[in-house]
């Protein structure tokens, strides 16, 4: 498994790194902690490759590639789904690795606030 790139930023940045992959028809993301979590399926179908994510996480068909199919992830989930997939489940580092093995890395960053939000409480 590829580790998560480290964080360049400086301390105030809310961006975060992860690393997605698509093995043996699921997609998996790890964090910066190398965390490994299942985020849902991926698979051929009729038009093309399509994902459903787990918990309430998007879905979509019709891709050229796993690779565009990772891409569109990446713009349709956000920190917070991830923050929540990371806390419910459990590390498959040990028992997903070697599925892992020849999948290629898709590295991107999240942050932590959603558009619009502020970095801080207006009220503090």
């Amino acid at each position: 498994m590829t580790p998560a790139p480290t964080p360049s930023r400086s301390a105030d940045s809310t961006r975060r790194p992860f690393t997605l992959y698509a093995a043996g028809g699921r997609v998996y993301v790890s964090n910066v902690r190398n965390k490994l979590i299942d985020l849902g399926r991926i698979e051929s179908a009729e038009g093309g490759i399509g994902y459903l994510l787990d918990g309430e996480g998007p879905g979509a068909k019709g891709f050229a590639d796993t690779p565009a199919a990772l891409r569109d992830i990446t713009k349709r989930i956000t920190f917070l789904y991830l923050d929540g997939q990371f806390t419910a489940q459990a590390d498959l580092r040990d028992s997903a690795e070697s599925r892992l093995d020849g999948a290629d890395p898709l590295h991107f960053e999240l942050d932590e606030l959603g558009p619009g939000e502020p970095a801080t409480d207006p009220d503090a």
